[in-house]
Parts: C-alpha cells; structure tokens; sequence
C-alpha cells in the first residue's frame, strides 16, 4: 500500500470504467500465462483486519487508535526476532491496511492441500491476536469488525 490521498467519491467516478477494464485485461493476462501449469500445489491463506481502538474509561467513550503505523514496527521487530523461519510451527505477517488505526494479520507462511494444514488455521488466528494484543498499549484494544460506528 502506498501512502497518498484518497478520491472523494465524486472524484473517483470518472475512473471506475478504467479499473474495470484494466482490472479485466490484468486477469486475462494472468490466465494466459498461467493457463498450461498443472500439480501445483494449493497453497492459501487467510487474513484478518484489526481495527486499534482506545478505550477511555472516564469518559466512556472509544475512539480508533491513529497508531497502525507504530505498532506494526513493533509487530515486524518482534516476529523478526521471535518467529519461526523454517516453515515449521507457526508465525505471523503483518501488513498496513486501509486506515491509520488498521493492521492486517495474515500467516507467515502460506497454508497447503492437507488436512493438517486445515487445523493450523484457527491456532493461527488466535497467535494473530495474542501477538496482536502484547504490542497495544493497556488502554487499547484490536476489534474485528467490517467498519468502525462511529467513523463519518
């Protein structure tokens, strides 16, 4: 993701044909090329995006937490230094998402065709959370939500 300003949708509209299209010519461009391999394997995943909020007790109130970009520096040290690298046991990947109060969570290292891989799935959601949670401060929260109430 990059960072820059976003259309007002009045703004986008002129250039909804253009994604469409273009959007169309990259698919069938991917198809062409890809279109003669066989037995690969499946490989898949998943992803989760975390809302940050702050809570604040006093005045009982939640707000985003404007702090995506801080804590996922902390996220990316920590799974650097504790992660697994071998594709064995589980990690954790980290991404922006779409706004400065979201993390993406996805696993490190891509899921396959076995059954074993289909239970490595939720233990890897709640290792997302965990390692999540240990990089907020005590006052804030990471909610799994489509969209946040009170955004305008």
């Amino acid at each position: 993701l990059s960072k820059d300003e976003m259309f007002a949708f009045d703004e986008a509209l002129p250039w909804l044909s253009y994604v469409r299209e273009h959007g169309v010519q990259q698919f069938v461009a991917m198809f062409h090329d890809n279109k003669a391999l066989t037995s690969d394997e499946l490989l898949w995943g998943d992803e989760i995006e975390y809302h940050l909020v702050r809570l604040d007790e006093k005045q009982k109130t939640a707000k985003v937490a404007l702090r995506a970009e801080e804590v996922l520096e902390v996220l990316r040290q920590k799974e650097h230094q504790f992660g697994r690298r071998d594709g064995f046991g589980e990690a954790c990947s980290w991404h922006p998402e779409y706004g400065a109060w979201m993390v993406e969570g996805t696993p490190r290292v891509p899921y396959g065709g076995y059954t074993a891989d289909l239970r490595r799935v939720e233990h890897n959601m709640r290792l997302r959370r965990k390692r999540l949670g240990a990089g907020l401060r005590p006052d804030e929260h990471a909610i799994t939500m489509p969209a946040f109430p009170t955004l305008d």
